[in-house]
């Protein structure tokens, strides 16, 4: 049986100040929404996900919600906070993006730090491959490795300047995450839409990308 593909080119090299400028924008128009969504899906964690279990039942649904959140506030104006539930129709594959990724960084973090930030930029965009073009866990993991793959440096310097946002928001007693985690989420998609390019209706048929 032949296989259905989704052939894209990657465009552009990262700019990643750009993006989480635009993220930020992205966020503001619909800041309420974003820090209660983000909210409730940081207490869904805590009741759930804080054991190793826990946190790949939920930590890659609640995260391709976020996703399925952003991309609806990019492409149709709007966000409702069933988006965020929207992950668990993915189940299968969020975990497995979860439980791979987690387990790819923690090693490249054993390694050394400089690892980690090689690994969390190869797969800054799997959760988007699986909310935006319905692919496989693996399939979308290899779609994220091979466009960051492009410009690997500059998305190594995208994901730290992510993680000290993020120290930013924890800092202010762990409050500011609530905006600088739905800053994150929505740098990234805008990262996507700009290097792959989000497409506007789910394809009824799946199937691997081809990166050339």
């Amino acid at each position: 049986m032949a296989t259905n593909t989704v052939p894209f080119t990657a465009k552009g090299s990262a700019t990643p100040g750009r993006w989480i400028i635009m993220g930020w924008a992205v966020v503001r128009e619909d800041l309420g929404t974003f820090v209660l969504i983000t909210l409730i899906a940081g207490a869904l964690w805590v009741a759930v996900g804080f054991t190793v279990v826990g946190h790949f039942l939920v930590g890659g649904p609640l995260a391709t919600g976020l996703f399925i959140a952003t991309r609806r506030r990019m492409l149709e104006g709007r966000v409702e906070i069933s988006d965020l539930f929207s992950g668990f129709n993915l189940f299968v594959d969020s975990l497995l993006v979860c439980l791979f990724t987690t387990v790819f960084e923690l090693v490249g973090f054993v390694l050394c730090v400089l690892p980690f930030f090689f690994v969390a930029a190869f797969y800054l965009f799997p959760y988007l491959f699986l909310a935006d073009r319905r692919l496989s866990f693996w399939d979308a993991m290899e779609a994220s490795r091979k466009t960051a793959g492009r410009d690997i440096l500059g998305y190594m310097v995208f994901v730290f300047l992510l993680v000290l946002l993020n120290l930013v928001g924890l800092m202010l007693a762990g409050v500011g995450l609530l905006i600088t985690i739905p800053v994150s989420v929505a740098a990234i998609a805008v990262a996507y839409g700009e290097v792959v390019g989000f497409q506007s209706q789910v394809r009824a048929a799946h199937g691997p990308i081809i990166i050339p």
